[in-house]
């Protein structure tokens, strides 16, 4: 039977690299550059930020849909929104004859013309658990690019609502990722979710952890950015934290602090250790330039588009036993429903998940 499920590109590389080279390669860049990320042209002195370019994410996404159009040169070729929010990209991809699909914000992406015989990119954002299975059930060709190190945030994400931990997501609750990492932790019956955007709008839900806030005024605030039937006086209880890959991670890793001492403060210190702990957090940071392929595309240097490696930094408290154990005024684990872990649990096994196991991310 014939694939239709792609996450792993196609081999095409070294076809595709001479187009590539030509859409995106600059010679001024490339002096620059070479001068120290300096060039003085006169009284003038231009310099390059450090961090430039695409990273490795977003390099991989626009590489994958290059090879998709040379693997269907005859087929309809959709994109669920924009690969990445770069202009030129996208012009580019237009130009190739790439049909992006748009909807209006809080509205669905109109699937209805889409057939069996079309091929569909899903973005480097990802797509929402909904999206995917209406796009599966179609039984269209998808090319999933989706960068891997929003995939590692959705596993997190999913474990939390498993677990019965809410997620709080520092993010943009209309920005596709984000609505993407949230629909990981709704697929689960009870599955909860809370997006802040800021450190303004953590400090009200830390104030409603401790027992200070108008918990009916952040539902009003927070309206669209939490899961449906969102309850402020229970479900910030037990709380697992995450981010938007795209966010500043200092801002991230200072908003899981606050929201660490504000469950001490309305828990004590045992709410931070041993098998109760009532907080996790599994955050990206921006690191330095190694990591970026240096991709010198107009615009790349937009926060969306990505800019520097994104590296790992996992904290979890300590699992050692701790007085917290059997205390009843910690609030109970585990309202989470269970179900199948992964990503999108109805993508079918094939040859680009050779060897994996249920649950087990492809790429």
């Amino acid at each position: 039977m014939e694939s239709t499920y792609f996450r792993r590109g196609f081999g095409l590389k070294g076809e595709i690299e001479a187009q590539r080279s030509a859409d995106y390669a600059s010679g001024i860049v490339e002096t620059v550059r070479a001068n120290g990320n300096r060039l003085q042209v006169g009284p003038l002195t231009f310099r390059l930020a450090k961090e430039f370019g695409f990273c490795y994410g977003v390099d991989r996404a626009v590489d994958y849909a290059y090879e998709t159009r040379r693997k269907f040169p005859d087929r309809r070729l959709l994109l669920v929104g924009e690969i990445i929010h770069n202009p030129h990209v996208n012009e580019k991809l237009a130009a190739m004859g790439i049909i992006f699909l748009e909807h209006n914000p809080g509205a669905d992406f109109d699937f209805t013309d889409i057939t069996p015989e079309d091929v569909v990119i899903i973005p480097a954002f990802g797509v929402t658990m909904k999206d995917f299975q209406r796009l599966r059930a179609i039984g269209c060709v998808l090319v999933d690019t989706t960068c891997g190190s929003v995939l590692n945030v959705w596993k997190r994400v999913d474990s939390y609502a498993r677990d019965g931990y809410t997620a709080v997501i520092h993010g943009k609750h209309y920005h596709e990722e984000t609505q993407a990492t949230a629909s990981q932790a709704t697929k689960h019956d009870g599955g909860k979710y809370l997006v802040v955007f800021d450190m303004a709008e953590a400090r009200m839900v830390c104030d409603v952890i401790e027992g200070k806030g108008d918990a009916s005024a952040l539902a009003e605030r927070f309206a669209k950015a939490c899961s449906p039937g969102f309850d402020f006086t229970a479900d910030l209880r037990r709380i697992g934290v995450a981010n938007q890959t795209t966010m500043l991670s200092g801002e991230s890793l200072a908003i899981a602090a606050e929201l660490r001492k504000s469950l001490i403060v309305a828990y004590g210190e045992a709410a931070d250790r041993g098998p109760f702990s009532l907080l996790r957090h599994h955050l990206f940071r921006h690191a330095g330039a190694s990591g970026c392929r240096g991709r010198a595309a107009p615009g790349a240097t937009r926060p969306d588009a990505g800019g520097g490696r994104l590296q790992l930094l996992q904290h979890l408290r300590p699992g050692r036993p701790g007085p917290e154990q059997g205390r009843p005024d910690l609030p109970p684990r585990g309202c989470g429903g269970g179900g199948p872990g992964g990503r999108y649990p109805s993508a079918p096994a094939g040859p680009h998940q050779a060897g994996r196991g249920p649950g087990r991310l492809a790429g």
